[in-house]
């Protein structure tokens, strides 16, 4: 079988008009390893066929016969023996650098499929200081907890603000629950950032309790976690774009390639577009995250409020691994406009200042219309 295909590579070398240093060069191979072939004395990886037929300018009935030659019945793929190969053509250092790094890169491989989402973050320290009660706090955080017990989480991490009553919990069975504080209090990043004593080198969830999901919706980080479970990535949830109040109000994520039904791979994230090219999908409170996002909040820098912004860091962290995004189409009862109303109207009363007033009503017509959607 080998002579065959030596037999047929030497002829369609020839008909090409190439040397055997020729064909080597535009295959990436030695011109030995072409000889050992051409003289039945080795056989290509599927990979190294695949690349001296391209380099020949094979036609598909010619790639078909070469292939049934070498024993292959399919399209080519890489394996690990043209891994092998390819290592053994570089020169002793750098195949030692890449066999520390492979070697390396697999043990974090390994660390990471052996370890399942088991918490969950839920920031709430915006909530607190002016806005709701205890109990109130506990009753919105209500569907959130369930939410969490639904996915087969087991411990919840709240961060709260200093020197405030814990919320009045009502918590489903077999869920533990934590609490951080955060102080100060300077954006979503930042609480985020400030568990990772408590969270460790493990992926977890984040629910945010200002989106609110109902029905079937609440198996929403069910679905995510066994997504994150198949692909090993980050996965957000979005959700479709209503109006300008959700691109001002919400992240944006920009989607490239499909992956699956309802789910595509994130290209771009903004954090509230106010001005320019508004695109995409908002972000819903939901995240499954890998444990680099606590290396890539690091490395953020704080945004022009002196905040550090969770969709910033999310964009260092794409540059560095694949991050998925989960098309939420289920009901959706969005909190933050009356969050943002009670805020504008607490401070125009503060400072008695109309004009904050006159602002504080703008945004009661969106809380309005977000209730509208319950």
């Amino acid at each position: 079988m080998q002579k065959e295909l030596g037999s047929l590579l030497q002829g369609y070398r020839e008909r090409a008009g190439l040397k055997k240093a020729q064909l080597a060069q535009r295959a990436g191979v030695s011109a030995s390893f072409v000889t050992y072939i051409e003289s039945g004395q080795r056989r290509p990886s599927p990979t190294m066929l695949a690349r001296l037929m391209q380099a020949l300018d094979l036609t598909a009935p010619e790639k078909r016969g070469l292939l049934r030659a070498a024993g292959y019945h399919e399209d080519p793929s890489p394996r690990l023996s043209d891994i092998t190969e390819q290592l053994a053509d570089l020169p002793p250092r750098e195949r030692e650098e890449l066999i520390e790094e492979f070697s390396r890169a697999l043990g974090r491989w390994r660390q990471l499929r052996r370890k399942r989402v088991r918490r969950v973050v839920i920031p709430i320290a915006g909530w607190q200081p002016r806005l709701l009660s205890p109990e109130q706090l506990g009753k919105m955080l209500r569907p959130a907890l369930e939410e969490s017990a639904l996915a087969g989480l087991s411990e919840v991490i709240l961060v709260l603000a200093p020197g405030k009553a814990a919320p009045v919990l009502k918590v489903p069975h077999g869920l533990k629950v934590r609490t951080v504080v955060q102080e100060p209090q300077v954006g979503l990043g930042h609480a985020i950032l400030i568990t990772q004593g408590v969270v460790g080198d493990e992926p977890f969830a984040v629910i945010l309790p200002d989106d609110i999901l109902l029905g079937e919706g609440r198996r929403c980080v069910q679905q995510m976690l066994a997504l994150y479970e198949e692909y090993r990535c980050s996965v957000l949830a979005v959700t479709s774009v209503e109006g300008a109040a959700d691109f001002k109000n919400y992240g944006i994520a920009q989607l490239g390639e499909a992956v699956r039904e309802n789910l595509y791979l994130v290209t771009g994230l903004q954090e509230k577009p106010t001005r320019g090219r508004r695109t995409g999908l908002t972000i819903v409170g939901r995240y499954v995250l890998t444990p680099q996002i606590f290396e890539a909040l690091q490395a953020t820098p704080p945004d022009k409020n002196n905040e550090l912004q969770l969709t910033d860091a999310l964009n260092i962290l794409l540059r560095r691994q694949r991050i998925s995004a989960f098309v939420y189409t289920e009901k959706l009862f969005r909190v933050t406009p009356i969050k943002i109303l009670l805020e504008q109207l607490i401070d125009a009363l503060d400072e008695s200042r109309p004009e904050r007033l006159e602002q504080a009503m703008q945004i009661t017509k969106e809380a309005l219309h977000a209730l509208t959607a319950l």
